[in-house]
């Protein structure tokens, strides 16, 4: 420290000020540090921010959303009853169709002449019979003979039948009004007995079949409406026509069908459908799916703020739309947090720095 003194003495007068002036302050400055008090360990308690938007409800009709395919009423698939050669085509794949309408002819052999000589034969034992009951009412035939008489005719009766069947079955027709789907024949075939031939299908009305989840079983009855909508768009109208009272077991849902009117064959079998059944009427409000949250449990619902603290509205859909859904039990009106809703929890306490 000496020798720093006597460094000084050897300076200018200026400069010695200077470091004097310069070293008081230092010194001072150490001593006011050690001087302040020490800051308090207790912080301020932060709390999460998150913004939110006042929604008002609205009366929305709650409904069921399905998924199905739409398929036909009814449908035939026509076989072979004999052994016999495709021998005339009277209708083409896709062709409208009127019940009875002939075709396919197969060839029926010597069907026709059997059934005209089978015919003749019950004439003939029709005059017999006649003649035997003349006679026996003389007393000159026995009984024996007059039964005899009787069976020949009755005989003779199931033998046309039998060939009248057999003739008819060589000429193919549609079993009801329809389409004819699709032939599995040409002209010049050989069919054996059980070979296919023809597909007939019934588009009115088209049925939609869905399956329903066990929570909305209980909600469907006979006749109530729906409405269809395909991957186009369109939309058809119909109404409940069956609902099973057996589950499906694996999946452990209940199959529905939907009848809608199809006079026109407007509407196709096979197309992807959209099912709403409307329901009963509720208040609800539309959200985003960008607003749903998940509690600690996993379980889906929604986040508002009621006086500063997080409250968790499980989910209620009413009803879905292609830009959002509509929930019930949020109120007539509800701080829903539309951004931070995945930083907090049921019963936090928060910050709106926000509303919309």
């Amino acid at each position: 420290m000496t020798s720093f003194l006597t460094r000084i003495r050897r300076q200018p007068a200026w400069i010695a000020l200077f470091i004097v002036i310069a070293l008081s302050l230092w010194v001072g400055s150490g001593m006011t540090a050690q001087q302040e008090p020490p800051q308090s360990n207790d912080a301020k308690e932060i709390l999460q921010k998150v913004r939110v938007t006042k929604m008002q409800a609205q009366q929305v009709e709650r409904e069921i959303k399905l998924y199905g395919r739409t398929q036909p009423d009814r449908m035939a698939t026509l076989r072979s009853e004999s052994n016999a050669r495709v021998i005339e085509v009277l209708a083409e794949k896709g062709q409208a169709v009127k019940k009875g309408d002939l075709l396919v002819k197969l060839n029926p052999n010597d069907l026709e002449q059997r059934l005209v000589s089978a015919k003749s034969l019950k004439k003939q034992m029709e005059l017999e019979l006649k003649g035997a009951k003349s006679l026996g009412s003389k007393g000159y035939q026995s009984e024996a003979n007059l039964a005899q008489a009787e069976a020949n005719v009755e005989s003779a009766n199931a033998q046309v039948e039998t060939l009248t069947l057999a003739l008819a079955r060589t000429h193919i027709r549609a079993p009801f009004d329809g389409v004819l789907n699709e032939r599995f024949v040409e002209l010049g075939d050989y069919l054996r007995e059980g070979d296919d031939i023809a597909e007939v299908i019934d588009l009115n009305p088209l049925v939609i079949r869905a399956d329903v989840t066990e929570a909305d079983i209980q909600r469907l009855k006979l006749q109530q409406a729906a409405t269809g909508r395909v991957v186009s768009g369109q939309e058809m109208q119909g109404h409940i026509r069956y609902i099973s009272s057996v589950s499906t077991e694996g999946t452990n849902t209940f199959p529905i069908e939907v009848a809608v009117e199809n006079a026109d064959n407007r509407y196709v079998a096979g197309m992807s459908t959209e099912l709403s059944i409307p329901l009963d009427e509720a208040w609800a409000i539309k959200i985003t799916p960008a607003v749903i949250a998940l509690d600690e449990a996993g379980n889906i619902g929604v986040k508002t703020v009621e006086r500063d603290r997080v409250k968790f509205v499980p989910i209620d859909i009413v009803k879905s739309e292609r830009d959002g859904v509509w929930l019930a039990g949020l109120g007539r009106e509800a701080d829903v947090i539309t951004l931070g809703q995945g930083f907090v929890r049921d019963g936090d306490k928060v910050e709106v720095v926000s509303t919309q």
